[in-house]
């Protein structure tokens, strides 16, 4: 029996991550959305009846679709308990998203609810068997909460997806768990297939060092982070280096937070991110949000990548004031608005493009791999074969000669493309 993989998206592209696997048994790897500028796009529709279905992790990117899934489909979904939290929260905020803007959702509550019953919650290192031809287990990938590198057995071949993970240690999480022995097919994510990051002490230094030049002469900082994960990041590297300025926490991180906190085993240090916590000023009302700028603060809110969200209305109060700044945290995808905003310094607020006057930076807290990392990840896995996806199509170019050059073969399908493993 051969095995197939057919890339439903996240094929030379960043976002709406979607794969099958074709063994005989059919697994759907992630259904993600892209929040692109000209509204969100989504992976291919699944047009066959799938055995199983697995998430990595609670990003939109990775897990924004898998609830339409449940109007034609209804297959045993795997993911680990705080996926499935973060998921449903996310999820919800999409309709709630839907309704204020007139949109269509893709899906209903009463889909959420039935993704919700059919999910199987899997802890890591734990194996389970699918059927009788195929079986999975997960390993911590290191890149946000409940995040999992995916190790499916399938007759007697092994396919190891990344998903999205981090092998360096983080504030909030441990390193990617890389201990799974070899895999004849590796899916790796390629985001940072041309880059390397910079070591995270240096980044974190850098951060608080702006954060502090600013607060000093009488600024104020916005933090545009995402709420998964990033937002928790940064209100523990402020709290490690004993910022002496209030702490604001905006938007849909404080939701994530409060999920964190009911899962410590999936921390590093969980009592360390609890005091982080509570220093900081959580934003619950309008008089809280004016508050955080009548004396310079340190605001950190959602949307990471400023596509919504409270950081709108903050920008609108200071995107004028040159003693205040903008600090970017995470990738901008193209076409967002923090990437156009990086390329072109402005920003559309209240239906018209404004030059920024604040002080703009991009600091790179990333939660995924760089380039020699993940050339390490193949080396240590030894693969038949490599397959690059969730990368843009010119990074993938330039990963794909780097892994052909250390002797591996390397594929990157298109969307809709079916390639044959074996």
């Amino acid at each position: 029996m051969g095995i197939k993989l057919t890339a439903l998206g996240a094929a030379q592209e960043v976002g709406r991550s979607g794969f099958i696997v074709d063994s005989g048994d059919k697994i759907l790897l992630d259904y993600g959305v892209k929040l692109g500028p000209e509204g969100t796009e989504y992976p291919l529709p699944v047009n066959t009846n799938l055995t199983a279905a697995i998430i990595s992790h609670a990003h939109l990117d990775h897990s924004g679709h898998l609830p339409a899934l449940f109007d034609v489909s209804q297959p045993l979904v795997y993911m680990t308990p705080p996926t499935l939290e973060i998921a449903k929260l996310l999820w919800h905020d999409t309709l709630k998203i839907a309704g204020l803007e007139g949109m269509e959702a893709h899906f209903t509550k009463e889909e959420i609810a039935k993704t919700e019953r059919f999910t199987f919650p899997l802890t890591y290192n734990r194996h389970i068997e699918i059927t009788k031809k195929s079986s999975i287990e997960f390993y911590d990938a290191g890149h946000i909460i409940g995040s999992a590198i995916t190790k499916l057995n399938l007759h007697d071949k092994t396919l190891v997806y990344t998903g999205d993970y981090k092998p360096e240690e983080t504030r909030l999480f441990k390193p990617a768990d890389l201990n799974m022995g070899r895999a004849d097919f590796l899916v790796t994510e390629s985001t940072y297939g041309d880059s390397d990051h910079k070591p995270r002490k240096e980044v974190e230094k850098e951060f608080v060092e702006a954060v502090q030049d600013t607060i000093e002469h009488d600024g104020h900082v916005l933090v545009p982070a995402f709420a998964v994960a990033r937002s928790q990041e940064i209100a523990e590297v402020l709290h490690e280096y004993k910022i002496d300025a209030p702490i604001y926490l905006d938007g849909m991180a404080q939701a994530a937070a409060r999920i964190f906190m009911q899962y410590p085993k999936y921390l590093k240090n969980s009592e360390f991110l609890k005091k982080a916590l509570h220093n900081v000023h959580w934003v619950d009302k309008p008089k809280v949000r004016e508050m955080a700028l009548k004396r310079p603060g340190i605001v950190i809110t959602t949307s990471g990548m400023l596509q919504g969200g409270p950081i709108h209305y903050y920008l609108k109060k200071l995107y004028n004031d040159k003693k205040s700044s903008l600090f970017l945290t995470g990738f901008q995808v193209a076409g967002t608005p923090g990437r156009i905003l990086m390329d072109t310094g402005k920003i559309n607020l209240n239906g018209a493009n404004v030059k920024m006057e604040m002080n703009l930076k991009k600091f790179d807290f990333s939660g995924h791999p760089g380039k020699t990392e993940m050339l390490n990840t193949i080396k240590k896995l030894n693969p038949e074969k490599v397959i690059c996806v969730h990368g843009d199509a010119e990074i993938i170019d330039l990963f794909i000669m780097n892994i052909e050059e250390q002797g591996f073969e390397a594929v990157a399908p298109k969307r809709g493309e079916t390639i044959n493993l074996c």
